[in-house]
């Protein structure tokens, strides 16, 4: 297999990790590839390899301690998954601080875990260095642009589907502006605009979407599960926004 039929192999067989049928869907742009780039255990090449074998769903844990051989405990301060688990820690009513946080993701590594009642989508499924870079994929697509026309359109689908026959799911947080502009055009006609609101500088939208006539989930765009962007507290407040309307 050449490169570019490996880069392929890698574009629809996966979407995340976690349970795909778990009550509570994550969804992000796309992964930046610490196990080639930040703690190097890995080639692209060899990245590339293991990723061709994943299933739509993985469990987290497994891939990047078993399979990328990164040890959790390596990753230290802030990162989207502990805002991920601050969001499931506050659902459970629990209070997310530093200490909760280390404890289920670092400690009893309880993110993203097949056993769970939640999943961590990426929109986009290549590991790359930079947000709006494709150089290390110049060979297939020649700017960003080409990469996202070919790819957005066929794994929304993908996750739209994924979404329709998983009847558990519940509720979609959306931390990335990419994919929430995209899901709110495709349902324009099916969402509803519930509630919006301000915590400080951030900003929140909850919709509700009728996937079918017998069936609506909810969607809450946030900002981006970064540091500098989103707080703890922005997260409890909006769970309780999203109990008080299922209550």
């Amino acid at each position: 297999m050449n490169f570019e039929q490996l880069v392929r192999s890698c574009l629809y067989n996966w979407l995340g990790y976690g349970n795909i049928n778990g009550e509570i869907w994550f969804i992000g742009t796309e992964e930046g590839g610490a196990e080639i780039w930040r703690q190097k255990t890995k080639t692209l090449e060899e990245s590339l390899i293991c990723r061709s074998g994943f299933t739509l769903a993985m469990d987290f844990t497994d891939v990047w301690e078993n399979i990328y051989e990164i040890p959790l405990e390596d990753f230290k301060g802030p990162c989207v998954w502990r805002y991920i688990a601050a969001f499931i820690l506050s659902f459970k009513g629990k209070k997310p601080d530093t200490a909760t946080i280390n404890n289920f993701v670092f400690e009893n590594k309880l993110l993203g875990s097949k056993k769970s009642d939640h999943f961590m989508c990426e929109v986009l499924p290549l590991p790359k260095r930079k947000k709006d870079s494709i150089e290390d994929y110049k060979m297939l697509w020649r700017n960003i642009t080409e990469y996202h026309e070919e790819v957005l359109p066929r794994r929304f689908e993908l996750i739209k589907n994924t979404i329709s026959k998983n009847t558990n799911v519940k509720l979609i947080v959306s931390y990335e502006s990419l994919l929430s502009d995209i899901f709110i055009r495709s349902f324009w006609n099916q969402s509803k605009l519930i509630k919006s609101w301000v915590y400080k500088k951030e900003k929140y939208r909850l919709y509700e979407i009728e996937i079918t006539p017998n069936r609506k989930v909810l969607l809450i765009t946030t900002p981006f599960f970064g540091n500098g962007c989103i707080s703890y507290d922005g997260l409890v407040l909006a769970n309780q926004e999203i109990k008080n309307l299922i209550n």
